[in-house]
């Protein structure tokens, strides 16, 4: 088989059921030890900073599903990502990166069925099979053929487990004896005999199917237990726990169905500076509140004139401090009516030196970036606004701030005519197109659109869960935690994670801050803006943000339950994931990609996101042949309005304009699993479910007016 290397580290990665070429028969894929070296020392580092987080998350999740009965920790990780005392670890010495090129599989189930008169038969392992096939195959006991041959099939229904286990459709149980042992019972109940046939009266669902002994023709249900499940609480209820059968019970599906397996995966991009992997560290606190405090401007008492005169002279600069004291002489000497003229001069002066780093900012140390500094180890890492901030500024220093027209820089505006090959002689067609580009930008409440020629991501995938791809599922009125599961071993004592580096196309895009704050301001977030003194936004921000949690659950759109409150965290990350997906639901209209191969990230506290493509194909430069091609096109669709519109009608506008037809992407690729979006957030209309607050949203396309956010 051939596979791409994105196949393999997804849909065919280890653990995964998959129908062979020409629909043979059903294998489960093995790893192949194919060990890969990173590019960066930087690519483990975030690699394993994001998997920790990954599973400390999970673990806590699964362990809070309910409260009795009692939930172990082997219920809700592998062992692989436990240590000793049964806490939450990841161990860098058991994995080992892997390069997904190659992918092995073996049959399984192996459990058979004759399509005639539905006798089941099942083997050991693939040396049993091996051994005992021919003398199958050859077996005259069939009833219901003319050759009284059985025409054996692979069974393609299968028991399933959340905590990772499955088998096939097997009448042979387990149980757990007196002893202590779990054992396998095989012979009929009645009459002792050992075959059985599959009995489905024709009917889709499993509840009606029931195995049969083929002597005594006494039926049972479709009831398996997993054996390890078992093995663990069936102690635990007979102690008197609480625990239940329905626990390890597991659950009959084809093999075909997606809830069999969830890869769990995670991407990030690829910092190469020491930046964010170490101003973010417990020890360097001070650095990353004085770094955030420079970041947005957050207000504070102006130096004293003998301490700009003293840092001036400290950094070489005597003549600027020569000349600053001066002034502050002369001021002191004239009239008080004079000295407005004096002072003005003065802070001009201050500033200037600010910018160029001549002398230092003295801000306000504010209680609350403080206390959320030391609150943000705690929240999750794909919506911290504190680490995505430092992220966002080590872009900007590594990627975005290095644009320009060569082609060996990362970066391009897309203001910048070179972006469509405009002859550079043409000086009427290149001024013509900048007035266009820069006009439909202004519309759109864009501040800035960057076309990235070389964006670093790397993807990764990790393990794997059954019948849920969360940390919980609800069997029979029950929550039970979802166990997840690493990737069987590659090599001795190591586990593979698959690892993606891609250097792949993308665009970064800033919204307009100020009318963000407008836009805040009309959908009744205005308590506390403008922000205090010269404050961006992003400050408040991050002051108010309260954690989202690794998988949103105030924010689950399939509820629809108003139980959250507005705020102005998530209502930023409303509005930008809302517009990431209406970016990207352009892009692939015009450039020929599919919703599967475009990736998002988003910066919610510098109003900014990243739309890229995503995949290990070659980079055809599909995104910059978009834009150099239609660039008017899209531009016009954006602002257009057929792109805000449903084809769901009413059933997606009562829910708050989020479905699958209008705004949606596939979960696969979407950031935040498609919540926290609404088209009602760029086109007006119902807030979304989880909102407490029904009063109806003013879209970011629709602000009335262009009023000054000081006169707001």
């Amino acid at each position: 088989m051939h596979r791409s290397r994105t196949q393999i580290a997804t849909s065919y990665a280890p653990g995964s059921l998959f129908t062979y070429e020409g629909g043979l028969g059903c294998c489960v894929s093995v790893p192949v030890s194919t060990p890969y070296d990173p590019s960066s020392p930087a690519v483990p580092k975030q690699l394993f900073e994001h998997l920790e987080e990954f599973v400390e998350s999970w673990f806590e999740r699964a362990r809070r599903c309910r409260e009795a009965p009692k939930i172990l920790p082997e219920q809700c990780v592998d062992d692989a990502f436990l240590d000793y005392k049964q806490q939450p670890l990841v161990d860098q010495g058991k994995f080992v990166l892997t390069r997904p090129s190659r992918i092995g599989f073996v049959p399984d189930p192996l459990v058979f069925v004759c399509s005639d008169c539905g006798r089941l038969l099942e083997f050991d392992n693939i040396v049993d099979l091996h051994r005992h096939w021919p003398q199958a195959n050859k077996r005259t006991d069939c009833q219901k053929s003319k050759s009284n041959l059985h025409n054996w099939k692979q069974m393609d229904v299968i028991f399933a487990h959340w905590s990772g286990n499955y088998c096939g459709l097997s009448p042979y149980r387990w149980v757990k004896a007196p002893d202590g042992r779990v054992n396998q019972i095989r012979r009929c109940r009645n009459c002792g005999h050992e075959e059985y046939q599959l009995v489905t009266n024709s009917s889709p669902f499993f509840s009606d199917w029931k195995f049969q002994c083929v002597k005594c023709l006494t039926q049972k249900d479709l009831v398996q237990a997993d054996r390890e499940t078992l093995d663990l609480l069936k102690p635990r209820m007979d102690a008197g726990h609480g625990n239940l059968p329905k626990e390890w019970n597991m659950l009959p599906v084809s093999y075909r169905a997606s809830s069999v397996f969830y890869v769990q995966k995670d991407n990030f991009i690829l910092f190469r500076g020491s930046e964010v992997t170490t101003l973010l560290s417990a020890g360097r606190r001070r650095d990353l509140l004085a770094r955030l405090m420079e970041l947005y401007d957050f207000p504070g008492t102006p130096l004293t004139d003998d301490e700009v005169v003293r840092q001036l002279t400290g950094n070489g600069r005597v003549t600027e401090a020569n000349e600053y004291g001066q002034l502050v002489d002369i001021r002191a000497a004239i009239p008080e009516e004079q000295r407005p003229v004096l002072d003005k001069q003065l802070n001009e002066k201050r500033q200037q030196y600010e910018v160029e780093g001549l002398i230092g900012v003295q801000r306000d140390l504010s209680p609350a970036l403080t206390r959320q500094a030391e609150e943000s180890q705690n929240w999750a890492r794909r919506y911290n606004p504190i680490r995505l901030s430092i992220e966002h500024a080590s872009l900007r220093s590594e990627v975005i701030d290095r644009e320009g027209t060569d082609p060996v820089l990362p970066a391009i505006s897309v203001l910048n005519p070179d972006v469509c090959d405009i002859d550079p002689l043409d000086v009427t067609k290149r001024a013509s197109y900048t007035d266009r580009v820069h006009s439909s930008l202004c519309q759109l409440g864009i501040e800035e659109l960057v076309m990235l020629r070389r964006l670093d991501i790397c993807e990764f995938s990790f393990g794997y869960t059954r019948v849920s791809s969360t940390p919980s599922t609800t069997v029979k009125e029950l929550d039970m935690p979802v166990r997840l599961r690493a990737f069987d071993y590659a090599e001795k004592r190591r586990r593979p994670i698959y690892l993606l580096e891609q250097k792949n196309e993308g665009f970064y895009v800033r919204l307009n801050e100020q009318r963000v704050m407008e836009w805040l301001i009309q959908n009744k977030l205005d308590a506390d803006l403008p922000p205090r003194g010269n404050m961006r936004l992003g400050g408040l921000l991050i002051e108010q943000y309260n954690d989202f949690g690794r998988f949103l659950d105030d924010y689950k759109e399939r509820t629809a339950e108003s139980k959250t409150q507005r705020t102005l965290p998530n209502y930023v990350y409303l509005l930008l994931h809302t517009m990431a997906h209406h970016f990207a639901h352009v892009v692939v209209e015009y450039s020929g990609l599919d919703h599967g191969s475009i990736g998002e990230y988003l910066f919610p506290a510098d109003v900014a996101f990243l739309v890229y493509r995503r995949g290990m194909t070659p980079d055809l430069g599909n995104l910059s042949a978009m834009w150099r091609n239609h660039s008017d096109a899209i531009l016009g669709d954006l602002q257009g309005d057929r792109a805000l519109k449903c084809n769901s009608g009413s059933l997606c506008d009562q829910r708050g304009g989020a479905c699958p037809a209008c705004i949606m992407a596939p979960e696969v690729s979407c950031l935040a699993g498609n919540n926290l979006l609404s088209r009602a957030a760029l086109s007006s209309g119902v807030p979304p479910g989880w909102d407490v607050d029904r009063a109806p949203l003013v879209g970011y396309f629709r602000l009335q007016g262009s009023r000054a956010i000081a006169a707001a």
